[in-house]
């Protein structure tokens, strides 16, 4: 009887400890990212995205103090159906947070673009050189 009872206790743990622990817990979608880089192209849908330029890169070098942390500023070319759509300026600093980023390039109720970040972020040593530049871009339908 004795046996029974531990047995039926161990079953009855071993079920309460197997239960799902995000029942209820809203889960994220991950984001993810292409790269594009400086003087290319990526297709989406029916967009075609170009990165053309540095236009500033100010941002506080890796290994450095600063009072300010700085910006960096990129030229991009929006297409639609091959048709030149426009031309963005898009200005990236620690003080807009990524949630404002979204949709940043292009944003409708189907599709949102957004570019995230531009790598690679400078180092004390040694400043990027251009054709190392490129921009995380977010892509969601």
């Amino acid at each position: 009887m004795n046996r029974s009872i531990l047995l039926i206790v161990i079953f009855m743990t071993s079920f309460s400890f197997s239960q799902d622990s995000t029942k209820g817990k809203k889960v994220e979608t991950p984001i993810i990212t292409s790269k594009v880089y400086l003087g290319k192209s990526i297709v989406v849908e029916h967009f075609k995205i170009e990165f053309i330029d540095v236009l500033q890169d100010s941002r506080c070098p890796k290994g450095v103090n600063c009072i300010w942390a700085g910006e960096v500023v990129v030229l991009v070319d929006l297409y639609e159906d091959g048709k030149k759509v426009e031309r963005k300026k898009i200005t990236l600093n620690p003080k807009i947070e990524l949630q404002n980023r979204i949709g940043n390039l292009f944003f409708s109720e189907k599709l949102s673009l957004s570019v995230l970040n531009v790598l690679p972020y400078p180092n004390a040593n040694n400043k990027p050189k251009s054709n190392e530049y490129y921009l995380l871009l977010d892509t969601k339908f």
